[in-house]
Parts: C-alpha cells; structure tokens; sequence
C-alpha cells in the first residue's frame, strides 16, 4: 500500500502528467455522446433492413445513413481516434512520470520530450504485444483441441474436466497479464530491449504478484465507485463524460505511476524495500 500511497500523492502533486491520459479519454467519448441508439431505434433499422434489403444494396447514402444511425460510424472514428491519441498519451505519460520521479516535479516543457523519447520504444512495446498476443491466441487454439478431445473421449464425465480447464487457463490469463505489468515500463525506466524487459517484469512479477492483484481490485472498486456517484450528475450536460474520463485517467496514471516506483524498488540498491513488496501494506 506504501507505495500506492506514494504515486496518488505524486500524480496528484505533478498533476500535469494526467494531461495526455484525459483528452486521450475524453476526446472519443464526446465522439460517440448521445450518438447511443436505444432499443427501439435498433429494432427499426433491423426492420428496415429486412423488409427493404434490395434498397440499401443499391443505395449507398441509404446504407451510410442507417449506419450512422444506429451509431457505427462514430463509433468506429471514435476507435480510431483514441487508437492514435493513446499512441501519444501513454509513451507521454510514462516519460513524464520518468522525469517526474528523477527530478521531481513535471512541467509543460517537459511534454515534447517525454513523448519523442518513448514514442519509439512504445511502438517497439505494441508490435511485441501483438506478437505475444497471437502465440497465445494460438496456444489458446491447441489448448482447447485438447480439451474438446478430452471430452469427446470421455463423454459426459468429461465435461467437468472442461470446465476445470477452462477455470484453469482463465486464472492462467489473468497472470500472465499481471506478470507483464512491468514490460513497458522496464524499457522506459532502464531503457532496455522488448525482450529484455519483458524477461525482467516476469522476474519482477512474480515477487510481487499479490501486490500487484491487490492494488489493481483496490483501484477498479474505488473507480466503480466514483463512476456510480457520477451517475448522480447525469442531468447536467456533458459533466458526467467529462467526470468519468477524467477518473479514469487519474486511475490509470496513478497505477502507471505506482507501477514505476514498484519497479525502482526492486533496483539492487534498494535491497531493503525488495523485502516488503510481496505484502499489501
């Protein structure tokens, strides 16, 4: 807890940083506020498309303009637009917290350079994570051959087994996205390689893990927490889009930020502090 403690009281000191993560935030959900079809609406555009399908296939503008209605066209710009703001937000942002914890403080000079120091290195990050990301769709793939065989061969009795297994490699997922915690953030800290740091937050990881486990349940609960009470303003145009992207960006910088000081902690001169991670304080 100590050192959560910590990066709420520095991201709320250096307030700046929470900057790129908020109009990263809040830019594509004002894309898509009140472009929200409701049930009804819905049902008649389906209708429509059923009863008149000839009619859409030969007229494109018909067709757009279903489509912008029931909302996929903002909803696919707004994709794109928070795919290329994050591409700036989260480079910036770990940049800024670098600078921060070195020096500090943060300043709006600072901005420029966080972001072309790390735009670099987060690309690098995002092809890797792709890359890990389809050898473990592919070896989701094989797993559940395995297990589909397991119960063809055992019949109904096999599907306990399925579903153990299934249990199984849901907890599995869920670990391996919190051995990764520390990946970008061991390029930006010690400027090491993808695969270097990647090799380095497992290690770091696996000291920490229910550390890591408790403070992400800790800051997910007080963030649904804050987004129910925003509900309450939700007769006050745009003040509640505008709340919520700001909670959560302040959620995701102060775990990013809480994140990088756990990873100094394990630097080898802070030996004694390595001693206390693996306990929620």
């Amino acid at each position: 807890m100590k050192y959560f403690e910590d990066a709420f009281k520095f991201v709320t000191k250096n307030y700046l940083i929470v900057i790129p993560v908020f109009i990263a935030t809040l830019v594509p959900a004002l894309l898509v506020m009140g472009s929200t079809p409701t049930a009804a609406d819905l049902q008649v555009i389906l209708s429509d498309f059923q009863q008149y399908p000839d009619y859409f296939l030969n007229n494109p503008d018909a067709l757009f303009e279903a489509l912008r209605a029931a909302g996929i066209g903002n909803s696919a710009s707004s994709g794109a637009i928070s795919t290329i703001l994050s591409f700036m937000a989260i480079p910036m942002t770990a940049g800024l917290l670098k600078l921060g914890l070195n020096k500090g403080s943060v300043s709006i000079n600072d901005f420029a350079l966080a972001l072309g120091s790390n735009i670099g290195k987060y690309l690098r990050y995002f092809l890797a994570t792709i890359l890990f990301f389809v050898v473990f769709i592919v070896a989701l793939i094989v797993y559940f051959m395995i297990m589909l065989s397991i119960l063809a061969a055992m019949g109904e009795s096999g599907i306990l087994v399925f579903f153990l297994g299934l249990i199984l490699w849901i907890i599995v997922s869920v670990a391996v996205a919190f051995f990764l915690s520390f990946w970008f953030g061991g390029m930006v800290l010690d400027d090491l390689g993808v695969w270097a740091a990647l090799k380095k937050s497992f290690s770091i990881a696996k000291r920490c893990f229910w550390t890591l486990l408790g403070i992400a349940l800790l800051i997910a609960v007080v963030e649904g927490i804050l987004g129910g009470v925003v509900g309450f303003f939700t007769f006050i145009p745009l003040l509640p889009t505008i709340l919520n992207s700001a909670v959560t960006a302040v959620a995701s910088v102060v775990h990013m930020a809480f994140l990088f000081m756990l990873y100094r902690s394990f630097q080898p001169s802070d030996k004694v502090e390595m001693d206390d991670v693996n306990v929620i304080y």
